[in-house]
Parts: C-alpha cells; structure tokens; sequence
C-alpha cells in the first residue's frame, strides 16, 4: 500500500522544516508520495481593480512559488525521497475561500494519510484577524494523520 503524504508548503521557512521532516521521517519507506501543495491567492478586484495588474501579479507569483516549491522537492530528494514519488501542485484561489478549506479539500479528494502543515508562529491578534491554517486543519481534518512541524 502506498504512503499518501500530503505537505502544504507556503513561502515561509517553516514550510520548509516540515519539508525535511517529512523527508527524514519517510525516507525508509520506499513506496511513499509525496506531493507539496501551495495556494497562491489571486488578489480582489477591489484591492488590484486593474485586470493586467492582477494577472502580471499572480504570474510573478507562480513563478516565484514554483522556485520555491522546486527547491522543497530537492529538499525532499536530497533526504533520499525519490523524485517520481513528488509532486508539486500550484492552486490560484480566485473566490474567497480560505487556505486550510482548500488543504483539507486536496486531503479529502487525494486520499492522503497524513497531512503535514508548518506552524508559523502568528500573533494572537494575526489569528483572530486572518484565521490559523494549521489551527483549522487539526480542528477539521478527518480519516488522516496531522503533522504540524513548527
């Protein structure tokens, strides 16, 4: 049976932690997959009216994500995961929906066994105003393990 890991990945350093956990903990189990998942938010036409704005916006973003994501999966490769077990998955958000709906949707659809999320240490006062991703996602994630790796 294969290992089904799910990792969201953000551009924050602890993303990249739960990355080389992942790998440490994983490397022994040969059948493992892997696949790190990062949602880029397309901003509102109300904060960036201007539609060409917008899509230069979100394309330096993939661009810049993907750099990102390429070097979680090296990461990953360099922990003796091979590289046909990872998978890298860029999601744009266009409506507003939040970040860990979206995570434990991918969980949800994929099947995945575990779920692995960082923990970026937000202010008290940052969680009430924009929510608490690995918060929610340990709150509502069903029929899988939850790694939050701080």
């Amino acid at each position: 049976m294969e290992n089904k890991v799910l990792i969201a990945v953000d551009l924050s350093e602890n993303s990249l932690k739960a990355v080389d956990y992942v790998g440490n903990m994983m490397v022994h189990h040969p059948s493992v997959a892997i696949t790190l998942l990062n949602v880029i938010r397309e901003p509102s036409p109300d904060v960036m009216p201007d539609e060409f704005e917008r899509e230069a916006y979100v394309k330096k973003m993939k661009e810049d994500t993907l750099r990102h994501m390429q070097e979680a999966a090296r990461r990953l490769v360099a922990r003796g995961i091979a590289e046909k077990n990872i998978q890298i998955k860029l999601h744009v958000c266009k409506k507003l929906v939040s970040v860990a709906d979206l995570v434990l949707q991918e969980a949800k659809e994929g099947q995945y066994q575990t779920l692995v999320v960082g923990r970026r240490g937000v202010s008290k006062k940052e969680e009430f105003l924009f929510g608490s991703i690995s918060k929610k996602v340990v709150g509502e994630a069903k029929d899988c393990a939850v790694w939050v790796i701080e």
